[in-house]
C-alpha cells in the first residue's frame, strides 16, 4: 500500500521518510524551471519511453493498491467499508495522477537530463530562490572575470599593451625611429655599499644608517711670526761712511722682513767708550728687541788697551740686559795692512769670549772678509778699512743668516 504522503511515495522502498535529492535532481528541476514546456513537450514526444522505466512501477503498484483497496470496499458491504475506500480511491487517484505526472516529467526532460535535474534542482520555492541566486552570482563573476582590464598585467605577458610601463621596451616604442639614439639607463652608485633596494612594492627598504657630518673646524691660524726691531752701535763702519752704497744696517732691513731698523747708532770714529757714554740716548731711548754692538777698530788706532776696550763692551751689555734688549755681539773686519792683523784678531777672540761668558750670539764678521793670513779681500774694501758695497752686503747677509738660526 502506497503512502499517504505523495514525497515518500516516491521512494521504492515505502519507508517513511523524506525524499533524498541530489545535485542531479536539481539540475533537472533547473531545466524544467528554465525551458519552456511546449519545447520540453516536443522533446520528451519523440524518444521512446524505455520498458523498465520507474514509473511504470508506480503505477503498477498504484493500480494493484486501488484493486485492493475495491475489493477490500465490496466485501465490507456497509457504510463503513464505503468510508475506508473514499480515502483509498482518493490515495490511489493520487497516486496514479502523481505515476502519470512523474511520467510526463521524464518525458519532458528528455531522459537522462531531466533524472538529472530531479537532483539538482529542489521542489520547495525558498530553496529554488537560493540556487538561482548561487546561479546568477556565477554567472556574473564568470562575466567579470572575462572583461578586459580586469586582470593586472605581470611581467610575464605576452602583449607588450598589457604591461604596466615599468616593464616596457624603450626600444620597442613603435613612434621611435631607427635613426633616434636609445639611451640606456644604469642603476645610480651608492655610496654605502650595505644598501640594498627594496625587493618588491611595498617592502621597507634596507636604508643605510645615517653617520652625522661632522662640523667642519677651521684649521688654526699659523701665529704670525713677530718683527724684531733693532738698533745698530758702532762708529763708520756701521753708519756706512765711504760706502758708495746703504751701510749693512740699512741693507739688512731691506732684505729680512722680519727685522726692522728703528735708528743707527754709528758715529765715524767712535771708540767704545763714547759709544757708552751714548747708549741711553741712542738705544735704550728706542727701545728695541736686538742691539748689534760692533766696536774697538778705532780704539785699536788710538792704542787703547784691549782691557778698557772689553770693559766698555760690558758696560753696554750689562745695561742693554737691565732692560730686556735682547745684545747681538760682532767681531770687528780685517784690516788691509798686515801690522794690524795680530791685534785686531786678539780682540775679537776677547769679544768672543765675552759674548760667551753672557751667553750671547756673536757674528764673525772678519772670517766673511779676511783672507787665510787675516788681511781685507780686496773687493771687501774701498779704502782698507771701510766696506765697499759688496764688502756692506757680505755684512748684511752674514748677520743675517746668523740671527736666523733663533727665529728672527
Amino acid at each position: 500500500m502506497a503512502h499517504p504522503d505523495p514525497k515518500v511515495a516516491l521512494t521504492s522502498r515505502r519507508m517513511a521518510h523524506r525524499t533524498r535529492r541530489g545535485p542531479l535532481q536539481m539540475l533537472a528541476g533547473l531545466w524544467r524551471t528554465i525551458v519552456p514546456a511546449s519545447w520540453r513537450d516536443r522533446s520528451g514526444a519523440n524518444e521512446p519511453m524505455a520498458a523498465t522505466d520507474p514509473s511504470d512501477s508506480a503505477r503498477t503498484s498504484d493500480s494493484i493498491s486501488a484493486a485492493g483497496s475495491a475489493s477490500l470496499v465490496s466485501s465490507a458491504g456497509s457504510s463503513e467499508a464505503g468510508e475506508v475506500a473514499r480515502p483509498t480511491r482518493r490515495h490511489s487517484a493520487t497516486a496514479t495522477e502523481r505515476g502519470r505526472t512523474s511520467g510526463a516529467r521524464e518525458d519532458g526532460a528528455a531522459g537522462g537530463l531531466g533524472h538529472l535535474g530531479r537532483r539538482f534542482i529542489p521542489r520547495e520555492p525558498h530553496r529554488r530562490e537560493f540556487a538561482a541566486v548561487l546561479v546568477l552570482v556565477l554567472v556574473a563573476c564568470t562575466l567579470s572575470a572575462s572583461l578586459p582590464g580586469v586582470w593586472a598585467a605581470h611581467p610575464g605577458s605576452s602583449d607588450p599593451g598589457d604591461q604596466p610601463a615599468a616593464y616596457l621596451d624603450p626600444s620597442a616604442d613603435p613612434t621611435a625611429s631607427a635613426s633616434d639614439p636609445i639611451e640606456s639607463f644604469e642603476p645610480l652608485p651608492t655610496d654605502n655599499p650595505t644598501y640594498t633596494p627594496p625587493a618588491a612594492s611595498g617592502a621597507t627598504p634596507n636604508r643605510p644608517t645615517p653617520v652625522p657630518t661632522p662640523t667642519p673646524t677651521k684649521a688654526p691660524k699659523p701665529t704670525p711670526r713677530k718683527v724684531y726691531t733693532f738698533v745698530a752701535l758702532g762708529d763708520s763702519l756701521t753708519s756706512g761712511y765711504a760706502d758708495p752704497g746703504p751701510s749693512w744696517p740699512t741693507r739688512l732691513d731691506t732684505q729680512d722682513p722680519y727685522l726692522r731698523l728703528l735708528h743707527n747708532a754709528g758715529v765715524p770714529g767712535d771708540l767704545t767708550a763714547d759709544m757708552r757714554n751714548r747708549l741711553s740716548s741712542d738705544v735704550l731711548a728706542y727701545k728695541p728687541d736686538v742691539l748689534f754692538v760692533m766696536g774697538g777698530t778705532n780704539d785699536i788706532g788710538h792704542y787703547v788697551s784691549t782691557a778698557t776696550t772689553i770693559a766698555n763692551l760690558r758696560a753696554i751689555i750689562v745695561a742693554a740686559k737691565a732692560k730686556g734688549i735682547t745684545v747681538v755681539m760682532m767681531t770687528i773686519p780685517p784690516d788691509s795692512y798686515p801690522a794690524w792683523a795680530g791685534q785686531i784678531n786678539s780682540l775679537n777672540s776677547q769679544i768672543v769670549h765675552l759674548a760667551n761668558s753672557y751667553v750671547l750670539a756673536v757674528v764673525d764678521v772678519h772670517a766673511a772678509l779676511s783672507t787665510s793670513d787675516g788681511i781685507y779681500v780686496g773687493k771687501f774694501t774701498v779704502d782698507g778699512v771701510h766696506f765697499s758695497a759688496l764688502g756692506a752686503q757680505t755684512v748684511a747677509n752674514t748677520v743675517q743668516a746668523r740671527v736666523k738660526r733663533y727665529g728672527w
